[in-house]
């Protein structure tokens, strides 16, 4: 579960070689590479979930795991996000995949809330998402700003994952199978011609009445190297 009491930080400038080759997002409403939305998403965090912490590319602040579980087979490449904070990240993608770019990512399990049905996992999810105040997507020269992107957020129902055994995240114990629900924003990209990319994503959220302080914020940057 994404939730983290952090300072909001400015994005860091990726590396100034980056050139700014742009590439489209795709509508929500589509289904890219047969899929809807809604099951990439799944996909995203059952990818997310089953890496162990060390290896995680969620808490890599480089990029060194970016690939760490990433199907060769798989139309799409995945992103991370960080938990909190600012992270300057470079990757290797292969050309021709469309990058998953996870904006605001939420996710909760029966193993993070013990003893939690699914409408309370939903309700939890939903209820942190509804506190999101800011959005922005940067891919290149094209700028995504928080009205952009609201038409992308989704909810999941249900589904399984699956917890490493050894050193899983999230702060949970004990791996194995476990029940999930999903929210957020995210975006599906066109696929990638050969090139560098710079992405940077942002998020923050201010719960409660009248919130004045936020309660988390996330800055990613990746310097994105199709080949």
């Amino acid at each position: 579960m994404i939730a983290l009491c952090v300072l909001s930080f400015p994005v860091q400038s990726v590396a100034a070689a980056a050139s700014n080759n742009s590439v489209n997002i795709l509508s929500p409403g589509g289904k890219p590479y047969g899929l809807t939305f809604q099951d990439h998403i799944k996909k995203f965090w059952k990818w997310v979930i089953s890496i162990p912490e060390d290896k995680s590319p969620w808490s890599d602040q480089t990029g060194a795991n970016c690939a760490y579980g990433q199907s060769a087979n798989s139309s799409v490449f995945y992103l991370g996000s960080n938990g909190g904070g600012t992270s300057n990240r470079t990757c290797k993608v292969p050309a021709g995949k469309s990058l998953f770019i996870p904006v605001s990512p939420m996710e909760v399990t029966d193993k993070e809330s013990p003893n939690s049905s699914i409408d309370q996992l939903s309700q939890i999810s939903k209820q942190d998402q509804d506190s999101v105040t800011s959005l922005h997507l940067k891919i290149g020269d094209k700028d995504y700003n928080y009205q952009d992107l609201l038409k992308y957020r989704i909810h999941t129902g249900a589904f399984d994952v699956v917890f490493p055994v050894n050193n899983p995240v999230f702060g949970v114990t004990q791996g194995g199978p476990s029940k999930a629900v999903a929210d957020g924003f995210y975006i599906i990209t066109e696929p990638l011609p050969k090139g560098t990319y710079t992405i940077q994503y942002n998020s923050a959220i201010c719960k409660g009445v009248g919130c004045s302080q936020t309660n988390f914020a996330q800055n990613v940057a990746y310097t994105i190297i199709a080949q």
